[in-house]
């Protein structure tokens, strides 16, 4: 996540000082989970860690905009791949 927050193309929309705010508090809010199993269900290897992360969590959703990713919609025990306006739109 730190080397997404400084990318050059954030720096338009968040400051320093913001990005190290997001870090701060996406770090206290955060669960630390270490996947067990390797999974290589996406046809993007590198989209695979996130399936990964949401096995181990037990997670019930993903919220993500990468088509490799939203065409498993629901994936295996029913987890849900959604954009973030439709998952935002959830009552």
């Amino acid at each position: 996540m730190l080397e997404v927050l400084h990318r050059p193309e954030l720096a338009r929309f968040l400051g320093r000082a913001q990005r190290d705010e997001v870090l701060e508090l996406v770090t206290a809010a955060a669960v630390w989970v270490e996947p067990a199993v390797a999974v290589t269900d996406c046809r993007d290897a590198k989209d695979n860690k996130y399936l990964e992360l949401a096995l181990a969590s037990g997670a019930a959703a993903i919220v993500s905009s990468d088509d490799d990713l939203l065409v498993l919609d629901p994936w295996r025990g029913g987890v849900r791949i959604l954009r973030p306006a439709t998952y935002l739109a959830q009552p």
